[in-house]
């Protein structure tokens, strides 16, 4: 994975994501959308095959680089808990 950060103010910022597509970029959004600072979070992929997508966020003055940190922190939380309950219930 790549990142460039394409555009950034005090409460907005886009990013390519070079190598990602809706998989990662849909889950992010997701998280990012239940940040109340988060006034909008969305993505867009040209040409899913021969483009890179990306990812915009405006927030309420809050920090977007942060807020994206956080939101990235909280799939990975999701993602570590979806792991350990599966591990449990094949074991079983």
């Amino acid at each position: 994975m790549e990142l460039t950060i394409v555009n950034k103010t005090e409460n907005e910022i886009s990013i390519k994501v070079v190598g990602e597509t809706h998989t990662l970029l849909n889950t992010l959004k997701t998280a990012l959308l239940n940040n109340k600072h988060v006034e909008i979070a969305s993505y867009d992929i040209k040409h899913t095959t021969i483009s890179d997508p990306i990812l915009f966020v405006r927030t309420d003055g809050a920090d977007p680089i942060a807020i994206i940190k956080k939101a990235a922190n909280e799939v990975i939380k999701e993602c570590d808990e979806f792991i350990e309950i599966f591990t449990k219930k094949a074991k079983d």
